[in-house]
């Protein structure tokens, strides 16, 4: 069976100001694993960013730093996007790409999600691909839809050759903010089915390779559970991951796993 180093990301969203950005950074110096045992992330706002990667350097913290977004020229008159040739520069490590609450609010599609991944790509970024079935509540016929369509638009354009360098991030609509997540059951086979179709559009032994996270009401309580799956390589936090203890102990969780 491949081997493939858990990838456990915080997104952040709209949260925190500068001052708790560096207390975050500053409470989690010194309990990170090494990256080739868990590649560690924060997801965060644009304006941070580019303080975090110098923090996180000086900290010598193994934390990459993520952005929520990019867009996918590297250059030209786009008011309001961020350059992947710029996150690049400054040194982030990849970007959340295509993420339930841009589609639903900022009207984001497949193809757009594609470009950003291309995008990513191109410049050595990390694009984190999020998929999601839009609906309200739990239909197994939606997880075995919304897999195969979402991933065989936004990752058509992908070389076979850098496939694997990208992240799946399985994030149910249904379960975004939700009491609970869903049973282990679903998560599993969620993501089999997502492995499915990654070894249709490019190979198995490329599908075998690709990490998928599981997100969606991810707690301290149920991180365990879900890291434990065959076909789960990490989690994409959202609330839980804004404390730094709560964090740490998912972090953890990953590396006993």
């Amino acid at each position: 069976m491949t081997k493939r180093t858990p990838i456990i990301i915080g997104n952040w969203k709209t949260n925190k100001k500068a001052h708790e950005v560096n207390q975050f950074l500053e409470e989690v110096q010194g309990k990170l694993p090494d990256a080739r045992d868990v590649q560690v992330g924060i997801a965060a706002q644009d304006i941070f960013l580019h303080e975090m990667v110098k923090d996180a350097n000086s900290l010598e913290l193994p934390l990459g730093i993520f952005a929520e977004n990019v867009y996918w020229a590297d250059e030209g008159s786009y008011t309001g996007e961020t350059s992947p040739a710029a996150l690049a520069d400054i040194g982030v490590s990849g970007s959340i790409i295509g993420h339930y609450e841009r589609r639903k609010l900022f009207k984001e599609t497949n193809g757009s999600v594609g470009l950003k991944v291309s995008a990513s790509l191109r410049n050595g970024l990390t694009p984190i691909v999020a998929i999601a079935e839009d609906t309200t509540r739990y239909n197994p016929d939606d997880v075995e839809m919304a897999p195969l369509t979402e991933i065989a638009v936004a990752l058509a354009g992908v070389d076979k050759a850098v496939a694997d360098r990208i992240v799946i991030a399985y994030e149910p609509a249904w379960a975004i903010g939700a009491a609970e997540a869903p049973s282990l059951e679903v998560i599993e086979h969620a993501a089999r089915v997502i492995r499915n179709s990654l070894a249709i559009l490019f190979s198995q032994d490329v599908a075998d390779k690709i990490r998928i996270q599981y997100g969606g009401s991810v707690t301290p309580e149920n991180a365990k559970g879900i890291l434990g799956l065959e076909d789960i390589d990490g989690l994409l936090i959202g609330r839980a991951s804004l404390e730094p203890a709560a964090f740490l102990n998912m972090v953890q969780d990953a590396l006993e796993g």
